[in-house]
């Protein structure tokens, strides 16, 4: 994104408004929808997948008739880590792709380093940030709600398993970001 802003920036004299752009861009959507996309297919895939073969399996029966509730044994481990961990990762995405911006602006594009600093405390404030993951916290609990939810529904055989892994990320991202487009609306 640094790449492609900072000429035309520069153009316009706004170049001091590069590292405060990338902030708010990274903090408010690019972090939380790039880390909810990637973690939706990967961490959706492997609990969809997971309790899907245990569908298959009949793992899941043998935990009902040992009055062991799925739900709560299952699903609710997933979705809390989920909620506690995207944001973490949303906040190392932000981190680099604000340090990745400072890279190609300082030293590819020749932007002044105190300007770029100088700009992210000027436009960006910590609600930029917070809200962000406040968003990626959401995201998280739906790839692991969806995810639980495809394989709990998953059909018996192995190629189920598959067609509900798919199924799961494709729902996963979808939901991501159309969540982000009401959360964005609500928030900001």
């Amino acid at each position: 994104m640094t790449l492609q802003i900072t000429d035309v920036l520069i153009t316009y004299g706004a170049q001091s408004t590069v590292g405060g752009l990338m902030a708010v861009a990274m903090g408010r959507e690019l972090g939380p929808i790039l880390v909810g996309v990637v973690l939706a297919g990967r961490v959706g895939a492997a609990i969809t997948a997971e309790i899907g073969t245990m569908k298959v399996t009949e793992q899941i029966d043998a935990l009902r008739v040992m009055a062991v509730d799925p739900v709560g044994y299952l699903v609710v481990p997933r979705v809390v880590a989920c909620m506690i961990m995207v944001p973490i990762l949303a906040f190392y995405g932000v981190v680099i792709g604000i340090a990745g911006g400072y890279f190609v602006a300082t030293a590819i594009k020749g932007l002044a380093p105190s300007t770029y600093l100088d700009s992210i405390q000027m436009f960006s404030t910590i609600s930029d940030f917070t809200l962000g993951l406040l968003k990626s916290s959401v995201f998280g609990a739906v790839i692991a709600l969806v995810g639980a939810y495809k394989g709990m529904e998953t059909k018996m055989g192995a190629e189920a398993v598959g067609f509900s892994t798919t199924s799961s990320v494709v729902t996963s991202i979808i939901l991501v970001f159309v969540l982000n487009y009401f959360l964005s609306t609500l928030l900001y």
